[in-house]
């Protein structure tokens, strides 16, 4: 198996200025392509120290790849670090920079700096940024592959996939499957047990908001054997089941509305639009998303939805018959074969005893059946409003293949 390093570089990162969002999703992909990570470490905007971790990292890793440092400023000194460990030029490339400043100027004056990040390192081979400006680099040592990427995470992600296919170790092989509606523990328990082969290892983490992810691996002879495996799984909890690799609840959604050829609106007030922005997220979703309503403020509950306000005035807003009203009105207002609505507390203020923070309401409507989940999340509150909006996708989704909604 090959076994990496992982480098991410910036002062921003080390003093804790920002999330290392970077760092997170490389070793996740190089797991899933069966490539074990040895560290993943961080380092400031320092010449000495980006070559001191690259130079470590070649003593015991076939697969070294740096994020950050690649930008035309001053403090952008990954290309030197690894000319500098490799003992390898800097070669000027006239013809990338003319290709950084046509990119440039559509947006901005090109400025002198450019010609920085037309510095190639010695025999390294050029990734495409199809974002940003600033190229990648990829340098092949001996067995070690050596792969350079920008910082900015949506120029990085699409580099590292277009790449990954060089890294894959064809001796392993992996599933990595989504659940949710089922938490970390009952899900590692049910697999526990089946009967588990020595052979495979199993790994499960947990994520607030979408779901429960479980990654088997084994070595490539027990392929077949992998994959009965988690059909095994498949089979026993069905229902909890989103997909494979890098499925999402709306994903699953979308392309589920789309074949059985369903129409959905939302009207949404403590999640503040956030269900249907999950759900425009996925390329295609206009063939089936026709709308929303936030409805944060009770008059526009009233005013626009037309929900009485004797309704509002008897049960409160985050209720049962409030959030089956929204559904009705919203599904008739856009004229959308469903309907989703949801009513909640997200506080830190604004509970009480009978209606505490962390309390929502989940209706969804088909013009027939209404589906109402109540759930109780007393967590910080944007954690709450993305867990009620994925509940809600989760709700869409069971409903659409034909699975208990509630």
């Amino acid at each position: 198996m090959r076994k990496a390093t992982v480098i991410t570089t910036g002062s921003e990162i080390v003093e804790g200025l920002i999330i290392n969002s970077n760092a997170q999703h490389i070793c996740r992909r190089l797991t899933d392509m069966g490539v074990s990570v040895a560290r993943s470490i961080s380092v400031g905007d320092d010449l000495e120290s980006i070559e001191k971790a690259i130079c470590e990292a070649f003593e015991d890793s076939t697969v070294i790849i740096v994020s950050g440092g690649l930008g035309p400023t001053k403090d952008d000194l990954t290309r030197e670090a690894v000319a500098r460990s490799l003992n390898r030029k800097l070669l000027f490339d006239p013809a990338l920079e003319n290709r950084i400043k046509e990119k440039i100027s559509k947006f901005h004056k090109t400025p002198a700096s450019t010609r920085k990040q037309a510095m190639v390192i010695e025999n390294a081979e050029l990734i495409e940024n199809p974002v940003g400006t600033a190229p990648g680099q990829l340098i092949r040592d001996g067995d070690v592959i050596l792969i350079l990427l920008p910082g900015p995470p949506q120029e990085m992600k699409p580099m590292l996939e277009s790449v990954l296919s060089k890294l894959s170790d064809k001796r392993d092989c992996s599933i990595n499957m989504l659940f949710f509606g089922i938490s970390e523990a009952s899900l590692d328990e049910l697999v526990q047990k089946l009967p588990t082969p020595k052979w495979l290892k199993v790994a499960t983490q947990a994520t607030h908001t979408e779901g429960v992810k479980l990654r088997l691996h084994s070595p490539s002879e027990y392929s077949a054997e992998l994959k009965k495996f988690s059909e095994q799984i498949i089979t026993k909890i069905s229902e909890h089941f989103v997909g494979f690799d890098n499925a999402t609840l709306e994903e699953a959604v979308v392309r589920g509305l789309e074949a059985s050829r369903l129409t959905v609106s939302s009207a949404e007030s403590c999640t503040g639009g956030l269900l249907a922005a999950k759900i425009v997220s996925v390329p295609g979703a206009s063939k089936v998303f026709k709308g929303a309503v936030v409805a944060y403020d009770n008059s526009v509950k009233t005013n626009i939805l037309k929900v009485r306000e004797q309704t509002i005035e008897q049960h409160g807003a985050v209720s049962e018959e409030c959030v089956f009203e929204m559904a009705k009105k919203v599904r008739n207002m856009i004229n959308s074969d469903l309907s989703v609505a949801i009513s909640g507390i997200a506080g830190p203020s604004g509970g009480s005893e009978s209606k505490p923070v962390g309390l929502a309401f989940i209706c969804l409507w088909d013009g027939k059946k209404s589906y109402i989940k109540r759930m109780f999340y007393p967590q910080e509150r944007n954690m709450f409003r993305s867990r009620v909006a994925s509940t809600a996708m989760d709700m869409l989704r069971r409903y659409i293949f034909k699975l208990p909604v509630i």
